[in-house]
Order: structure tokens, then sequence, then C-alpha cells
């Protein structure tokens, strides 16, 4: 797929280079390059289960037929009185054996099969991308055409993408999505039953005495003193000496421990700030309402905790 492209690419250059007189003949070239490479991709597919295939020999119209592909991975066929495993099997491959089966009763046949349905080989990607679907895997896709094919990322979409194979063996692989555009080994072929997932950016919370408090994307790092800036800064009463940071920990991210800061210190000794973790909340209390901060940020924190419905993948 990958000389497939540069082709292409190669040949827009060469287009651009001999001026508008050479496009048509070029763009046909063009056209043979997708064609044959689509050929390919097609010769490629396994036939398997519940795929629908039609079936023709040439000059024998009463043999046309369609046939369903079994769990077992056959067919049957008139005049074959046995079951015929194409499962597994290109089209071509298929109609090179259902040649021989029907020499018994055809001195010279041309079968040609043709899958109609694909049903046998499924992919997925789900998660934070614009249209989440399964379909049928047709041809050879890699992990760039999968989130290609679920429409781009939202702007929700944090930092890596779980590459996760359900079949044979099973194991989930994590890309990095800046390495996945500069590092082309990283873009996998993707197999029978793959599922891409994009996680969802871990969210921080920033609340209380700030200019702009709100929930903010946590797709790099982030620390404590960065993501007061993003909520526009102290305001003006805020309790600089006590900032409040509520973190979720144990096994099913829900517990959560708190932790105070010094703003001034930090401002004073940067060594001093902290970096944040997914779902960490930020509170800055009032300079005359410590207690009350302190009560609210445990309330926050519970309503969160029940909300987002810790234990759950992301």
């Amino acid at each position: 797929m990958k000389e497939h492209s540069s082709l292409v690419f190669g040949l827009a250059l060469l287009l651009a280079a001999l001026g508008v007189t050479a496009h048509a003949q070029n763009s046909n070239s063009v056209v043979n390059v997708q064609a044959t490479a689509a050929t390919k991709a097609a010769n490629n597919y396994q036939i398997g289960p519940g795929d629908v295939l039609l079936i023709e020999v040439a000059g024998e119209s009463d043999l046309k037929r369609k046939a369903k592909v079994s769990e077992q991975g056959t067919i049957r066929l008139p005049y074959i009185n046995h079951d015929l495993k194409l499962g597994g099997l290109s089209e071509l491959k298929a109609a090179e054996l259902l040649n021989k089966e029907f020499l018994a009763i055809l001195k010279d046949p041309q079968v040609t099969v043709f899958i109609e349905e694909y049903n046998a080989q499924f992919v997925g990607v789900a998660g934070a991308v614009k249209n989440p679907k399964r379909f049928a895997l047709t041809r050879e896709l890699r992990v760039y055409d999968l989130l290609s094919e679920g429409g781009g990322l939202t702007d929700k979409a944090g930092d890596i993408v779980q590459l996760i194979h359900t079949k044979g063996r099973e194991e989930i692989e994590t890309i990095v999505l800046k390495e996945l555009f500069s590092k082309p080994e990283l873009n996998r072929v993707i197999r029978d039953g793959d599922l891409l997932n994009v996680p969802e950016a871990g969210m921080i919370y920033v609340e209380g005495t700030v200019n702009k408090a709100g929930v903010f994307p946590l797709k790099e790092n982030i620390t404590l003193t960065q993501a007061i800036a993003m909520a526009g800064g102290l305001a003006q009463d805020a309790k600089r000496k006590e900032i409040h940071v509520s973190r979720a920990n144990g096994a099913n991210q829900n517990e959560r421990t708190e932790q105070i800061f010094n703003y001034d210190e930090i401002q004073k000794n940067p060594k001093k700030d902290i970096l944040l973790r997914p779902y960490d909340i930020v509170l800055v209390p009032e300079s005359t309402g410590s207690k009350q901060a302190r009560s609210l940020i445990q309330a926050f924190a519970g309503g969160l905790s029940s909300a987002l419905g810790w234990g759950i993948l992301r």
C-alpha cells in the first residue's frame, strides 16, 4: 500500500512537470495503477464463514450459483457430491479448486468466483473518532486507514491509539499518535477481528477562585501552575498558599487522596510544581473560606467519581 501511494504521488508530480497536455494519458496510468492495486488486495482476501459467493462457469448458465460459506468454510454445488472447502482461499484459488472439481463433468471448465457479500472478516474503529463503525475487511488496511475510515479524530481524542487484537494471540498494542505519523513501522497492517480504539484524553478539572473555571483535556504534560493559567489564573481573593489537588487512586480509581500546595512557593521554586494526572481536580479556595473549600472539593470529587463510573476502561 505504501509503494502504491508513493507511485501515485510520483505520477502526480510528473503530471505537474509535463503540463496539462499530458494530463489525460497519465491520468489513465494512475487509474490503471489504482485498479491493479485494488485487484491485488481483493485477491489476497481469504474467503470465510458467512461470505456469499457468486460462482459462474463459462458457457454453462445452469451452473451459475450463489453459495453461502458455512461455519466450517464449505459450500455445496450441484453435480458434486461432497462439501467443497473454500474457507481460507482467495477468489483465484477457489476458482482453481472448482475448475478441478468440475473436470468430472466438463471437458475444460472455466470457473470464476466472485465474493458478492463479505461477512467473514470484520474490523472496527471506536472511541474518540467522528464515525465509529464496524465493517468488512475486504482489502489491506493499516492503522492510519482505520482512522480515516472513522472520519478522523475528534477534539476529545487523547495522544494514543489502542490496536486491540481479538483473534489468535489476544493483545493490545498502544501506539502514540505523534510516533504513528513519524514512524512508518508503527502503521501496522490490520488483521481480521482487530479493533482500533481511540481513548479520550484524560480530563483535569480546575474549580474555585480562578478567573475561568472549567474542564481541560490532558493531551500532554500539564503542571499545576499551567492548569491554573489555562483557567485564567488565580482570582484576586484566591487563597494562594492553599491550592487543593484531589487525585484518583486505587485499582479501580475509586479512592481519592488530597494534597495542598503553596502557589507562591512554586512561583519562587518551579521544581516544586507537579505534573497533573488524568481526572485530577484542582480547587482554589477563597482566602477566607478554607474550611468551606475543603468540603466543596470532597463533594465535587464524590459526584465526579459517580458520574464517570470509575473502573471502566479509559
